[in-house]
């Protein structure tokens, strides 16, 4: 499937978190963000232009920072004429846009451009508010999606064992209800508090 936002060819970082480990990839999250983009959490100086058919137009900051919380990473921002910022993610070298389409042909430089930090654009309220709605609602809808633990293995430390200081891991094999499959690095920890076991649907 081909998508339409900057950077997706090679959009394959995996989630940083373990609460986000269901999250493949930013193609993923894309997928799942355009159930719930809309009028609301577009920003207020563009509510009037938002439709269905752009349903990216003025949600880069909002979600540009969630991105930053599956994937980690650092926001950066394209100087927009009315000197405001669209921001985009770079997670170690791979750069994508979630909200790119919103330009339509126009052609962004995503070089050497000021890092966004969440302090100053949450500093305003009602971006705050939006971020956190579109937030809540991806956990929603991510609580949704169904998994099972279809293998584990305990990760491989040779005869030298866990490194002080170390978490425990384990390679799981995580099959989606689509039929896809994909391994994940999880913790020991992570998987007994959540009472994951081979088998284990969640």
């Amino acid at each position: 499937m081909n998508y339409r936002f900057y950077g997706w060819e090679n959009a394959d970082v995996p989630a940083s978190s373990e609460k986000y480990i269901k999250i493949s990839d930013p193609k993923m999250m894309y997928d799942i963000l355009d159930q719930i983009w809309c009028e609301y959490t577009c920003a207020p100086r563009m509510r009037m232009l938002w439709a269905d058919d752009n349903k990216t137009l003025g949600q880069c900051s909002i979600t540009a920072f969630l991105a930053q919380d599956v994937f980690g990473g650092k926001v950066y921002g394209i100087l927009r004429s009315g000197g405001n910022y669209h921001c985009y993610n770079d997670v170690g070298g791979c750069v994508f846009d979630l909200t790119s389409e919103q330009f339509g042909d126009e052609v962004l430089s995503y070089e050497n451009n000021p890092e966004q930090f969440r302090e100053v654009h949450f500093a305003k309220e009602e971006k705050k508010e939006r971020y956190e709605y579109l937030k809540n609602e991806f956990d929603r809808k991510l609580s949704e999606i169904r998994c099972t633990a279809v293998t584990i293995y305990d990760d491989d430390y040779g005869c030298e064992g866990v490194p002080e200081g170390s978490e425990p891991m384990c390679r799981v094999l995580i099959r989606y209800e689509n039929g896809a499959e994909r391994w994940v690095k999880l913790s020991d920890r992570y998987l007994r508090e959540n009472g994951i076991d081979e088998g284990s649907v969640f």
